[in-house]
């Protein structure tokens, strides 16, 4: 089998899409499947402009799809994967297979963002169901989550061309550790603490003010506890601002950690937390349930991981004081079964060689039309 893989992002350069993309590669190629990927910094095909995307949104998405539709007007490709695709008009593809790791009709629809971010989403949402809605007839698509496909039909993409495959984890790297305390030392965590980890962009998406916000109780209440975030974005600098401004001890801002640094981090903490208010499936949640880590996370569609693993508390972060005493009370109980319940949810259903059996069952599928 051919395949043409075009992504706006791609391993290493990239965050959530990136990786999914680089890792069902990785092991498709494992299986024979001959893979060329295409995306704003390649590895196989260069397309489009990175910067342009990073800085103008979707005037940079539209451009990028443009010259696909241009580059590979007659390709011959067995079947064709296209991540999130804004493709508006001459589309060259017959056999298509399109994942949405979000839609915008999400975004817009769960308000997320202040008022110009929200009218942004929403505008971007009508170029979305235009694009989506005019894929050639043999198109498949995917969502990373149930809702996400849920989004789809709403968008109106019929049911019965809609299949649900999720992310996935690497199992292997991503475990639990025997010894939390030698590995808090690289990171500078204190070795007796209850550790909370937050792994992620720092965006009106994420709400990183919430964190803050509600850890502020916790450390009140509890004392030995540390929370420790993980990742860059354009709300870090006024995150920070806040917890010194709240007088908070014990939050570590760690910046952007490395991809090779990233297991062991997971494999010190104790537990996992996002209050994001709208998600695809997101690796680091995937990647905190192979670690092991009980999980506590907002009260929104995408996150059911949870609940279906019964490996943490599901929290409606909009009531502040209610949310920071629910979670002062599950930190306060014994969680030895949802460890283990995360670790055995993400080995039998979340592993990439899983996953990717879902997307060659899909790609065969359009072959066969």
């Amino acid at each position: 089998m051919k395949l043409l893989v075009c992504t706006t992002e791609y391993f290493p350069h990239g965050a959530g899409i990136a990786n999914v993309v680089y890792n069902v590669v990785k092991q498709l190629k494992s299986m024979g499947v001959e893979c060329t990927v295409c995306s704003p910094t390649g590895p196989d095909i260069i397309l489009g402009d990175q910067t342009l995307i990073q800085k103008t949104g979707i005037g940079g998405l539209l451009y990028y799809w443009w010259q696909v539709s241009r580059y590979f007007k007659n390709s011959d490709y067995d079947v064709v994967w296209l991540q999130n695709p804004f493709i508006l008009t001459g589309n060259p593809f017959k056999r298509c297979l399109v994942t949405m790791h979000s839609t915008y009709y999400g975004l817009s629809t769960n308000g997320v963002g202040t008022p110009p971010f929200r009218l942004y989403n929403s505008l971007v949402a009508h170029i979305e169901r235009y694009c989506l809605t005019r894929m050639p007839p043999n198109t498949l698509f995917t969502g990373v989550g149930q809702p996400v496909c849920e989004e789809l039909k709403k968008i109106g993409i019929e049911g019965d061309r809609i299949i649900y495959i999720p992310n996935g984890v690497d199992t292997r790297l991503f475990r639990p550790s025997p010894d939390k305390r030698l590995l808090r030392k690289k990171f500078g965590i204190p070795e007796d603490d209850i550790v909370l980890l937050s792994v992620g962009r720092l965006t009106h998406q994420k709400r990183p003010y919430t964190l803050i916000e509600v850890f502020s109780y916790l450390e009140r209440e509890l004392g030995n506890v540390t929370l420790c975030v993980a990742g860059k974005g354009e709300l870090l600098e006024e995150t920070k601002g806040l917890a010194e401004k709240m007088g908070l001890q014990k939050v570590l801002f760690l910046g952007y950690v490395d991809d090779q640094d990233l297991p062991n981090l997971y494999a010190c903490a104790d537990y996992y937390i996002m209050a994001s208010k709208y998600e695809g499936t997101p690796l680091t949640l995937l990647e905190a349930m192979a670690s092991g880590l009980p999980c506590i996370v907002s009260d929104i569609p995408n996150l059911d991981s949870v609940r279906d693993a019964d490996c943490g508390i599901v929290i409606d972060f909009n009531d502040l004081s209610v949310a920071s005493a629910n979670i002062v009370d599950y930190l306060k109980k014994d969680h030895h079964e949802p460890k283990i319940n995360a670790r055995n949810f993400a080995k039998n259903s979340l592993d990439w060689e899983i996953i990717v059996g879902s997307y060659l069952s899909a790609f065969n599928e359009l072959c066969a039309r």
